[in-house]
């Protein structure tokens, strides 16, 4: 007799990584569900997390969610995309683990295949977490030398700040509108 598997599905992505690597939170639950469909997988739960960084676990709603449901056994197994979207410190992914042991609830990326219940398993998990981590901070060191770079050739970092609109203007150019108040 099979038993039933119960799933549940967690997906994240912070808009700088969307727009990095382009992968939606709709192309993870899509693959995802396929993959529990394949496998004759019961989903009881979808855990999402849109626009939050992976760097902390902080803040993080729906990830804490899921966190509580796993004490409260609502599942056997919780699946993700890639290990990354679940935490990307090294030291924040081991401790999701390490908690969802000790409810019974297996750990699975669909994209690295490998049973973080054996020893080599949990070698390979701190090493995709190691790589995660790095990621993330090569991620932070562009943006950071990206913001350096405009600051140094005149530029503004940021969004437009409220009340004024970006426009092609040189500067010395006298014809162009003035700055009017808001109403």
């Amino acid at each position: 007799m099979n038993e039933t598997v119960r799933v549940a599905i967690y997906a994240r992505v912070s808009t700088e990584e969307q727009a990095e690597y382009g992968y939606s939170i709709d192309a993870q639950l899509d693959t995802l569900r396929k993959y529990c469909e394949l496998y004759s997988r019961v989903i009881v739960g979808e855990y999402v997390d849109r626009g939050v960084s992976g760097k902390s676990i902080e803040g993080r709603y729906e990830l804490q969610q899921l966190l509580r449901d796993a004490q409260e056994n609502k599942f056997d197994l919780v699946l993700v995309w890639k290990f990354n979207r679940m935490a990307r410190k090294n030291i924040d992914l081991l401790h999701i683990v390490e908690l969802l042991q000790k409810n019974n609830v297996a750990f699975r990326s669909f994209s690295e295949d490998f049973d973080t219940t054996t020893s080599m398993g949990k070698f390979a998990l701190q090493m995709m977490g190691a790589v995660g981590e790095l990621e993330r901070n090569t991620i932070v060191d562009n943006v950071k030398m990206g913001h350096k770079q405009r600051a140094r050739t005149g530029k503004h970092n940021g969004k437009v700040p409220l009340g004024y609109v970006t426009t092609a203007m040189r500067i010395g150019q006298r014809d162009g509108a003035r700055v009017s108040p808001l109403s």
